[in-house]
């Protein structure tokens, strides 16, 4: 386990961006050199890699996937940094790679996919959409994210989702600068933005305590310029939507646009938005859950039933688009910091009961 440890260690300082993992997408083809696979795809929805393993026999398809991007928070000298754990779950993804290099399925065959770009939702997409994936098209796929505030070790499963869809709306409201001393001669957004704010926020403490969970985040907001000789004629909110139900997602969408086209009416604005980041909510299939609690239970490894979904998102639910798929946590200790946390750091010792239940959940799969 010293090499994975280590490997891990220089995927941390290497952590690049999303869209940007130029070197770990060739710390990662590096490792694959010396050993034995059926074939590899060196850059596959970006710098995604993805790798098979083919048993003798026919059968079905498993694919095994981890995120390879880090985050946009500094550490000491570096920029980015892999506070969310991308680097433990790449590790334990090549530590799997060695135990099929060495023995591989007896039938069917195991496609270990390194995928960039989940922070932002757009990795998933950009892999199911590369050309090369539709050869490698998975009958089931399973992920895992490690989880601070669990027990070390411990595996925690959800039944139905797993995770919250989300998306990020910008709302733009354009009006008419005009002369600081002359305000009425212009159009200026100050009230409208101020009636969008309060909205966003009395809507999110409504929608908060019904089913499904959904809520709504102002994360950013401007107005005008940086002066005091002009009244603005131009504001910007930014809101995270997020909902445990993908319609219920939508819905809260198109009425927050609707909010803030009737307002900016009202005023004789200009409203336009645009979506970004958007997430489906990572659901888990019956089937693949059972497997990944039927191997939990072999390696007697201490499950955790958790009731309600995570809040945060993944962009592993894009794959649920193409096949049965299960996401579970593996926990890293009950006192560990939180991830995106600016001191946050993987936690080796959960490295080797990541690669034990992927390949007991694969090999079950098969």
């Amino acid at each position: 386990m010293k090499n994975i440890s280590e490997l891990r260690q220089t995927l941390h300082d290497n952590a690049e961006l999303s869209g940007n993992e130029k070197n770990t997408n060739l710390i990662i083809n590096n490792f694959f050199n010396n050993l034995n696979y059926h074939k590899i795809i060196r850059n596959i929805g970006g710098y995604g890699v993805a790798v098979l393993f083919k048993g003798k026999n026919n059968g079905k398809r498993i694919m095994v996937r981890a995120d390879i991007d880090g985050l946009n928070i500094k550490e000491g000298d570096r920029s980015f940094s892999h506070r969310c754990g991308h680097d433990g779950h790449t590790a334990i993804l090549c530590g799997l790679a060695e135990r099929f290099s060495k023995t591989p399925p007896e039938r069917g065959e195991i496609l270990l996919l390194f995928q960039p770009a989940e922070e932002t939702g757009q990795g998933a997409e950009a892999v199911i959409n590369d050309p090369n994936m539709k050869e490698i098209m998975p009958d089931m796929a399973f992920a895992l994210h490690n989880l601070p505030g669990y027990k070390e070790n411990s595996i925690v499963t959800i039944k139905g989702c797993f995770a919250a869809a989300s998306l990020g709306l910008k709302i733009s409201l354009a009006g008419i600068t005009a002369h600081a001393s002359q305000p009425e001669t212009g159009i200026n957004p100050t009230t409208a933005l101020y009636q969008l704010l309060n909205f966003y926020n009395d809507k999110s403490s409504y929608i908060k305590d019904l089913t499904p969970y959904s809520l709504i985040t102002v994360t950013h907001a401007v107005l005008g310029e940086k002066t005091f000789g002009i009244a603005p004629g131009k504001a910007e909110i930014w809101v995270t939507l997020r909902s445990f139900d993908d319609k219920c997602l939508d819905d809260l969408k198109n009425e927050c646009i609707e909010k803030a086209q009737n307002i900016s009416q009202n005023y004789s604005l200009h409203c336009s938005y645009s979506i970004h980041e958007y997430f489906p909510s990572t659901k888990n299939h019956d089937m693949a859950e059972n497997i990944v609690e039927h191997a939990a239970k072999i390696l007697n490894l201490n499950i955790i039933n958790k009731e309600e979904p995570f809040k945060w998102s993944e962009d592993f639910g894009r794959f649920s688009s193409l096949c049965p798929t299960a996401m579970f946590g593996l926990g890293c200790g009950e006192q560990h910091l939180p991830l995106h946390n600016p001191d946050y750091c993987f936690n080796d010792n959960i490295i080797k009961t990541g690669i034990d239940l992927f390949e007991k959940i694969a090999r079950l799969s098969l």
